[in-house]
């Protein structure tokens, strides 16, 4: 097995990462993910990106010969000045192939990710995950990062 490289993604990655994200998202649907799901929806998801990767959000990869095998997607925004106008940090999406898992390769993905926020000056990082996913929140625990809301959704169909 060769080794990992770890980069940052260009818009020219990202058809190769949307195919990780739709595992992602099968993932999350298996647990009850709430929206319907879009037919094209890994197309979506690049189009979404490409209109703020490497101004608003960026995409680490974890490849191995020169295939993506996991990927951390961040972004980061201000706040209102009512909370102080400061800008925030969000991973919206972090997917490490099941080969890899337990081997620290999410963990160096998360420290890339707040490396690169730290570098943005971004107040704070937030990371929402799907209730159910104790794995993920046991992982989130663990890299230091708090609980510090509950999110609730009333469907309405």
């Amino acid at each position: 097995m060769s080794e990992l490289n770890f980069r940052e993604a260009s818009a020219e990655d990202l058809p190769a990462v949307a195919k990780l994200w739709g595992k992602l998202d099968a993932f999350h649907r298996q647990l009850g993910l709430a929206f319907p799901e879009t037919e094209e929806a890994e197309q979506a998801w690049i189009n979404s990106i490409e209109r703020t990767l490497g101004r608003f959000s960026f995409v680490w990869l974890a490849e191995q010969d020169e295939t993506p095998q996991a990927f951390l997607m961040g972004r980061y925004k201000r706040l209102p000045e009512t909370l102080g106008g400061v800008f925030v940090g969000e991973i919206s999406d972090l997917y490490v192939d099941e080969s890899l898992r337990g081997k620290q390769v999410g963990a160096r993905l998360v420290e890339l990710a707040v490396k690169k926020f730290k570098e943005l000056d971004v107040h704070s990082v937030e990371v929402q995950i799907l209730a159910g996913n104790e794995g993920a929140l046991e992982f989130w625990h663990k890299h230091g990062f708090e609980d510090e809301l509950t999110q609730v959704r009333m469907v309405l169909e």
